[in-house]
């Protein structure tokens, strides 16, 4: 679990005088970056882990209530918590925050030691639910994302997809065979073949938000956000070709008769209510009715 003074803090104010105010108030507690703007705002979130805002609402262009509520809008920022500098603290005002979806406000002129508490209680706050929230994301045999991870994390993606219409496709991937290593070579060498397989498949994932997640045994469920179902099955060729290819490598920790199988889905952009467990219950669905799979072979191109 991360410490106070190890999390970073954005100070978005069109006051320079008074974003380095903020930052001086609170260079003691944490890290703090600047923005002038909403627009450069979104910059700094876009290249940097960013675990609170301190946000200043009126502002020129995009007010503060504004650029807040594209936040909570979007799925890689809605639980960043954002505390609103205020010259006012009317309910009106108040409101106003609550409902773009403020954590906290602190009003103008800004006392130090108020800021710093209120800052401070965010970010143990969030430190606190991160680590808890995480707890149980990473597999600790393939070092890959599990199914607890699949159903909060990638759910977001799935569900940003289908609300800003783009297709998502899941695809499943069993490598069976597994048991009988496990049986006539150890469970050692078992665990080597599934995190040999792991690791060609973490090979082809060279796009953000595509993820892989071990959910049981040697089976693979991959998030293919922005990928409709033509380039999900030239993606499912990519992945046969690429274990086809390690099973006949020098120095294969897999056996020659290794089978693969397996499933894809891509959601219906016209139905915003297809959820993750329906995707991967087609998937699964799909895999059991492929009862042999197929057999790796070599790639003679």
């Amino acid at each position: 679990m991360k410490s106070i003074d190890q999390c970073s803090v954005l100070v978005v104010d069109d006051d320079e005088i008074a974003r380095l105010m903020l930052i001086a108030m609170l260079s003691e507690i944490c890290h703090c970056e600047a923005a002038g703007s909403a627009e450069e705002a979104f910059k700094h979130l876009a290249s940097s882990p960013i675990d609170l805002i301190l946000l200043d609402i009126n502002m020129p262009g995009t007010s503060g209530l504004e650029f807040c509520e594209q936040i909570r809008a979007n799925h890689n920022f809605v639980k960043i918590p954002v505390i609103f500098i205020t010259s006012s603290v009317e309910r009106n005002v108040q409101e106003a925050c609550w409902l773009a979806g403020g954590s906290d406000f602190v009003k103008k002129p800004v006392v130090g030691s108020t800021l710093k508490q209120r800052v401070a209680n965010q970010l143990k706050s969030r430190v606190v639910s991160e680590s808890a929230y995480h707890a149980g994301f990473d597999d600790p045999l393939t070092g890959m994302k599990t199914e607890h991870y699949l159903f909060n994390e990638v759910g977001d993606v799935l569900n940003y997809c289908l609300h800003s219409s783009q297709p998502f496709s899941l695809l499943l991937v069993k490598v069976s065979g597994i048991d009988e290593i496990n049986k006539h070579q150890g469970f050692l060498r078992g665990n080597q073949a599934i995190q040999s397989v792991a690791r060609v498949i973490e090979g082809l994932l060279d796009v953000p938000l595509r993820r892989c997640c071990r959910i049981r045994g040697a089976t693979f469920a991959i998030s293919l956000p922005n990928m409709d179902e033509s380039q999900g099955l030239k993606f499912v060729d990519e992945v046969s070709q690429a274990l086809s290819k390690y099973l006949f490598s020098k120095g294969t920790m897999l056996p020659l008769n290794i089978r693969f199988k397996s499933a894809i889905v891509t959601s219906d952009e016209a139905n915003p209510e297809t959820s993750l467990v329906k995707l991967l219950d087609q998937c699964r669905t799909a895999l059991a009715a492929n009862k042999a799979g197929k057999y790796l072979i070599p790639d003679r191109s």
